[in-house]
């Protein structure tokens, strides 16, 4: 033997000491205990007022909130040899969560995760990979030996994760040992929908990654930079500041809000004259916050300044008219008038959507809200959090949590048309 190979009982020796360093890590949860306690008591609350018995968390967003899991891969459209087979287990008879999982993520899962135990599922499948049927029947062992019989059994159906033909399986699987199963969504949502402070506190870190991102773009964004060059720019930024990209690519394009917000950066570069946006977010422990500003080349026509005024004079009715317990129908009223009074009855819109944890590909929570909405039942109430879109052909995005003061917006940019010098160079003139 050289000095170059090392035989099979080194390398085994090897291997287990890593194991061993990384069981021994500690895991560094972004909440404490008592947080995750106080979720675990809601979510079963709110299974309780729907009569569910069991519920099977597989959002990756709803576990992330519920006790902190987070990974990279939950297998929502990969290969059919590997299906989605993770999921959390809530009874409402007890507060243990079982984090059903592929054995090689008990790591991940007690670095990530404050689950009070972990069940790996055994494989059957080639190299030992999980099948369907290890799946389902697996989880039907663990619903037979931790629940009651002919329990009500929660799924979540407006989930992506696991994709149909898992949830079918897992569904006629659980029926046929006699569970009645239930869309459960609307109990996990409703959890998770009124923010606690110390999800506030980590949702205005995410804001102030997103402020300085837009920040650091706006003192280097030039003529000939393309759109993905510039996001470059803003994202690294953020990182710099502790944020994280979000669920969804953080846009920067030229062009008209719509339909470019909802594009992709590209390799166009930028060009004198160009207006564009920055729609973005940023996210620390997968919570997020959103900011969007509008960006021009030079001087701006007159009906864009205008425009861009309008669009900011619609934070002003926000903050003015929102408190705990309003009709969002008056809110809503408030800031139609508004519009109208501007001259931008047809184009005028604001709204949001609430904001909170979310993995990708795509959204960040189920209450939304509307200008548009007359009839509404909604009341304002203290500790949601929504972003706050204003749009008139130009758009401005804020994060805003209402709270007893009312609605507090959390970026501090400045809500106005960002002008960048026409010679190319970064920054305001």
């Amino acid at each position: 033997m050289n000095a170059m190979t090392s035989s099979q009982s080194e390398l085994d020796a090897y291997i287990r000491g890593q194991e061993k360093r990384l069981a021994e890590r500690t895991p560094q949860l972004p909440f404490e205990p008592a947080e995750y306690a106080r979720r675990m008591t809601e979510l079963r609350s709110r299974m309780a007022r729907q009569g569910i018995d069991i519920l099977i968390l597989s959002s990756p967003d709803g576990m992330c909130w519920l006790h902190g899991y987070d990974a990279r891969w939950y297998r929502s459209h990969s290969s059919t040899r590997f299906p989605p087979t993770q999921c959390t287990i809530v009874h409402l008879d007890h507060d243990r969560a079982y984090l059903i999982e592929t054995p090689e993520h008990e790591q991940l899962a007690h670095l990530t995760s404050h689950a009070t135990t972990f069940r790996g599922v055994p494989g059957t499948g080639i190299g030992g990979e999980i099948t369907l049927e290890d799946f389902v029947s697996f989880l039907a062992e663990e619903l037979a030996a931790h629940g009651r019989p002919n329990a009500t059994v929660g799924v979540e159906r407006w989930s992506s994760v696991p994709n149909p033909a898992v949830q079918t399986a897992v569904e006629a699987t659980l029926t046929s040992h006699g569970y009645r199963m239930v869309d459960g969504t609307a109990a996990v949502r409703a959890a998770r929908r009124l923010k606690s402070a110390a999800e506030i506190a980590v949702i205005e870190r995410a804001q102030a990654a997103c402020d300085t991102g837009i920040r650091e773009l706006r003192r280097r964004v030039r003529v000939g930079m393309t759109e993905l060059e510039a996001w470059s720019v803003y994202m690294s930024a953020v990182i710099a500041a502790g944020g994280e990209p979000s669920a969804m690519h953080e846009t920067i394009a030229a062009g008209a809000p719509m339909p470019m917000l909802h594009g992709s950066s590209s390799r166009r570069p930028f060009r004198h004259g160009d207006h564009f946006h920055t729609d973005v977010a940023a996210a620390v422990h997968r919570y997020h916050a959103r900011a969007t500003r509008p960006f021009h080349f030079g001087e701006p026509p007159r009906e864009l300044a205008a425009l861009a005024r309008i669009v900011a004079g619609a934070h002003d009715v926000l903050t003015a008219t929102a408190r705990p317990g309003l009709p969002f129908r008056t809110l809503n009223r408030a800031l139609r008038e508004y519009y109208a009074d501007a001259g931008v009855t047809a184009d005028g819109w604001a709204g949001g959507y609430e904001l909170g944890v979310s993995f990708p590909p795509d959204w960040v929570g189920e209450f939304c809200w509307s200008s548009t909405d007359r009839e509404t039942d909604e009341v304002i109430e203290n500790g949601l959090v929504t972003n706050f879109e204003s749009c008139a052909f130009v758009a401005m995005v804020d994060t805003v949590v209402f709270d007893d003061d009312g609605a507090r917006l959390l970026s501090s940019l400045p809500r106005e048309l960002l002008i960048v010098g026409d010679d190319g160079r970064g920054g305001t003139r």
